[in-house]
């Protein structure tokens, strides 16, 4: 910590015992260093506040904390020295984080680059906490990470925040780092492997756009106990392709169901029908195959059931992306509102090339 130096000299503060010149010209240097005093003062508590913040992330659980200074910009490129931007508004829908890698005077780069170690398919998870107020928060998993000159996007799904955007312009945060394990030693072709798993609250989108690789050829998706927070809403399913959203007029199929498909949708699977606002349905699976090949289609199996404004509903029906690309990851939305809540689990099952 920096130490206090106006001030302390007690040879230059006034006392009874000096002659009235000596007092005098001790007073005013004394008026004079008590802004110099302030700012010391001032500097130390910050110190102490940082590490009263560092000491609660630690003590939640963090490995370790980084102070930054939170930016509201969503442009990619360097946040600026000792900040931190998110890459949509609200902040729960962010799919990169992009941090400096200098805060507080201080280089952070070996570390920040240690994020993406694991050799899993999600590298750890990231906490944000408002420095002085930890009623505001965000927790993410962060699945990769990209590095541009002077700084690093992080490629990252939000499990849950304590609201949608909780942080503003120039707010002081702590983010925390918890590194994931390793993957343990590869199965037999064919073994099926859990590549994430969350829990999610108030999202616009679920995105796992870079997740799926051409170890696996076969995915199933399990979402259950969600909720929408609109009535009549419906969930949607998007694919991915090089990372982005597939959002072209080349999904087919409407699974079989008590009613037909609500809003007809050709540029995405519509897993539901119209659900009810305030009632969390089961679930659904999905079921892609071909996912890694240029040369087909890519297949979906889709069953689920949901509760729908006047009763339970389930839908069991074969989809399919008609284009010849490798699928790279998935994104699940809402028609209106967010995803109120939900669990989610990603399986992948490896390819079998080669095996027995």
């Amino acid at each position: 910590m920096t130490p206090i130096t106006a001030l302390t000299d007690p040879n230059q503060l006034p006392n009874q015992l000096q002659d009235q010149q000596t007092f005098d010209a001790n007073m005013a240097s004394m008026v004079d260093m008590f802004p110099e005093r302030a700012r010391q003062e001032n500097g130390l508590a910050a110190e102490m506040m940082d590490m009263l913040a560092q000491a609660s992330v630690i003590a939640a659980g963090g490995a370790f904390a980084i102070p930054y200074i939170f930016d509201t910009s969503t442009i990619d490129g360097d946040p600026g020295p000792g900040k931190l931007r998110l890459s949509h508004i609200p902040h729960n829908a962010s799919t990169f984080m992009r941090l400096d890698l200098t805060s507080a005077g201080q280089d952070y780069t070996t570390l920040i680059d240690t994020f993406d170690d694991s050799t899993s398919a999600v590298k750890g998870s990231i906490r944000l906490v408002k420095q002085g107020d930890i009623t505001k928060w965000m927790t993410f998993n962060l699945t990769a990470m990209a590095s541009p000159s002077g700084y690093r996007n992080l490629s990252v799904v939000c499990t849950d925040s304590s609201v949608a955007s909780p942080f503003s312009n120039g707010d002081a945060l702590m983010l925390s780092f918890q590194r994931t394990g390793d993957k343990g030693d590869k199965p037999l072709g064919g073994a099926m492997v859990c590549l994430a798993a969350a829990t999610v609250a108030g999202v616009n989108a679920i995105n796992y756009l870079n997740l799926f690789t051409s170890e696996y050829d076969h995915y199933l998706i399990d979402f259950s106990e969600y909720l929408l927070s609109t009535a009549s809403a419906v969930l949607y399913m998007r694919l991915g392709v090089a990372g982005n959203t597939h959002s072209g007029s080349n999904y087919t199929g409407t699974p079989v169901g008590s009613s037909s498909n609500p809003a007809g949708a050709i540029s995405a699977w519509a897993l539901s029908e119209a659900l009810a606002g305030n009632v969390n349905s089961p679930g659904v699976s999905v079921d892609l195959l071909n996912t890694s090949s240029n040369n087909s289609p890519t297949l979906a199996r889709i069953s689920g059931i949901h509760r729908t404004n006047t009763a339970f509903d389930t839908k069991d029906g074969l989809m399919m992306l008609n284009i010849n690309s490798v699928i790279t990851g998935f994104q699940l939305y809402a028609s209106t509102g967010v995803i109120a809540a939900g669990k989610l689990r990603v399986y992948g099952y490896r390819n079998q090339v080669g095996v027995a």
